[in-house]
């Protein structure tokens, strides 16, 4: 073999790899996205079995990112970014009221936001 051949073939190589490599990264990305946003538009609770309640207080002038830390932070909601993704997606944006609100780990994510926006009061 040539150097020139070897230099070919070693340049086909390099490319092959580099595409493999780029095809591996957009999968990840993809698979990223997908469970991300499966996750946000699917509404589940973070312990179904849970009997526990648990007194949540929504301070007034708390922005909407305090208020879902606040939330992470209790165990009421499990994933911060899903969960501001819902938020800013949904209707309840801009509408939660402060005040006291008995929450538990078993309620749903839009349960949750029912309850702290006062729309779970309004259905009944």
């Amino acid at each position: 073999m040539t150097d020139k051949t070897m230099k070919n073939a070693l340049r086909m190589v390099l490319q092959l790899l580099i595409n493999a490599i780029i095809v591996l990264l957009l999968i990840q990305a993809f698979t990223f996205a997908y469970n991300f946003f499966y996750k946000v538009f699917t509404d589940k609770s973070v312990n179904p079995a849970s009997q526990t309640e648990i007194a949540f207080v929504v301070e007034p002038d708390s922005s909407t990112i305090e208020i879902i830390d606040n939330l992470v932070d209790a165990g009421l909601v499990s994933d911060k970014y899903v969960m501001i993704a819902k938020v800013y997606l949904s209707s309840y944006h801009g509408k939660m009221m402060p005040g006291t609100y008995m929450l538990s780990p078993s309620m749903t994510q839009e349960e949750i936001m029912k309850t702290i926006t006062g729309s779970m009061n309004e259905e009944e």
